[in-house]
């Protein structure tokens, strides 16, 4: 049955997954079920997976591209007679987190087929052999949601899993976001900047006066490589997460821009170079621009990015770079947003081919890339119950490396007061994983060092 025609935003992710430039977003929750028993539980999860799908029917949608014009289309209810649901059994301890972060790589590496007969998602069920740790990981298409209706369907299914009443939306109001969001013109010498670099002048000329500079990784690619992410992560625990909350007050600026500013100084440390530009991209949440505002529980794709550019001088002390970095990507932020995000969302409905567009992207940018780090904050979100048979421990969100994004993706969310971050990157754009591994780490340091400056 159909749907709705799919629009711009969510056409870029179509495209992406056509192209195989991207696989897969996911959302987790570790929980604690005290004498687990997988015979019991699977009942209850299934049941609250299936009012999950009522309450959320977007997750009903498929894409149809064999018309000029892609269609989202409705499944019927029978697809999902059985659930794609796979059951994992952890066999070592349950503090581990090794076994976790496997199934949360092959996850992001493993995509969806856009067909009439299954689901744009799935869930994978990490039960333990002997413990008490359960992870139910929930990976869905791009096309189909963005990283914030991880949280939004983990909102939906927890509220299902307690029996509490639970929000029902519907697919009469899925509208898209940029019918949503009233028109904006960006300011006028931007306007004018962008049609020169993009419509004007010819490739070779816009290479001389536009240069892309900034930092993409240290390896040359031929642009043939295969698209396999890998990913490292670290955790900040509660206490240490409300003192930075509360450091980055008193410096006006955010977490969000203080996770990048200690990217940034990181790779400038580890990767050795001196006089580092980085572009970054920040996703933005676009739920609270809209006409009516969207809910926060409401899966759909409602995000757009705000570009920020920034230059590292050589310094012996890097560290007394960070909270005036961490100023001024905020600063930078907050003015895209105001200038060109909103107004970027309207001028998509423009491109007429966006397969090519995005292979002329990665033919083009810098190793492929255009930008040197994408990154996507979920905020905090809360998990309670007071059913003494479950509780939610932590979470975390994560994705696919984009052959056309940043060389690194940074996917963070905090869950009862534990924040999560994962750092994704192609494999083949290191040839040493323990570098990255150090710029993580040293991520981290940065982060908690930094409160006491």
């Amino acid at each position: 049955m159909d749907h709705r025609k799919v629009a711009p935003m969510e056409m870029y992710s179509v495209a992406r997954h056509q192209l195989e430039f991207y696989k897969s977003v996911l959302c987790y929750l570790r929980f604690h079920i005290p004498s687990f028993s997988l015979s019991q539980w699977q009942i209850r999860i299934e049941q609250a997976i299936r009012s999950t799908i009522t309450s959320q029917p977007r997750l009903r949608l498929q894409v149809d591209v064999a018309r000029k014009e892609p269609f989202y289309i409705v499944l019927p209810m029978d697809v999902f007679d059985v659930l794609p649901l796979k059951i994992l059994e952890r066999t070592h301890d349950d503090e581990e987190r090794e076994f976790l972060e496997n199934v949360v790589t092959d996850e992001c590496n493993t995509g969806f087929p856009l067909n009439s007969t299954s689901p744009l998602w799935r869930i994978v069920l990490v039960v333990p052999s002997h413990g008490d740790t359960v992870d139910l990981i929930w990976t869905y298409s791009h096309a189909l949601a963005d990283g914030i209706s991880g949280m939004a369907l983990f909102t939906s299914f927890v509220r299902c899993l307690a029996e509490k009443p639970t929000v029902i939306f519907t697919l009469d109001k899925d509208q898209p976001m940029n019918e949503l969001i009233p028109y904006k013109l960006p300011p006028l010498s931007s306007l004018i900047m962008k049609i020169v670099e993009n419509l004007i002048l010819p490739g070779f000329l816009k290479q001389h006066l536009f240069p892309q500079t900034f930092w993409a990784g240290n390896i040359q690619l031929t642009g043939d490589e295969w698209n396999r992410t890998r990913q490292v992560s670290f955790q900040i625990p509660g206490d240490i997460l409300d003192s930075l909350h509360k450091k980055c007050r008193s410096k006006q600026t955010t977490v969000h821009a203080a996770l990048l500013a200690s990217f940034i100084l990181a790779v400038t440390d580890v990767f050795g170079k001196k006089n580092m530009e980085f572009s970054c991209g920040s996703a933005v949440n676009m739920r609270r621009f809209c006409h009516p505002v969207v809910s926060n529980e409401q899966i759909g794709i409602f995000v757009s990015a705000a570009p920020s550019y920034h230059y590292i001088p050589y310094s012996e002390h890097l560290s007394d770079l960070f909270w005036p970095l961490a100023g001024q990507i905020k600063e930078q932020i907050t003015q895209e947003i105001e200038n060109e995000t909103i107004s970027f969302i309207h001028t998509l409905k423009f491109v007429s081919d966006w397969k090519e567009m995005l292979i002329k992207h990665r033919k083009t940018s810098p190793n492929g890339y255009r930008s040197s780090v994408e990154i996507s904050n979920l905020l905090r979100w809360t998990f309670e119950t007071t059913d003494p048979t479950w509780k939610v421990l932590s979470g975390g969100f994560a994705q696919s490396a984009n052959l056309v994004g940043g060389t690194f993706v940074i996917s963070a969310v905090t869950v009862n007061d534990i924040l999560e971050v994962i750092v994704g990157f192609q494999e083949h754009t290191f040839n040493d994983v323990d570098q990255v591994k150090l710029m993580k780490n040293r991520m981290k340091t940065t982060l908690v060092d930094a409160i006491s400056l």
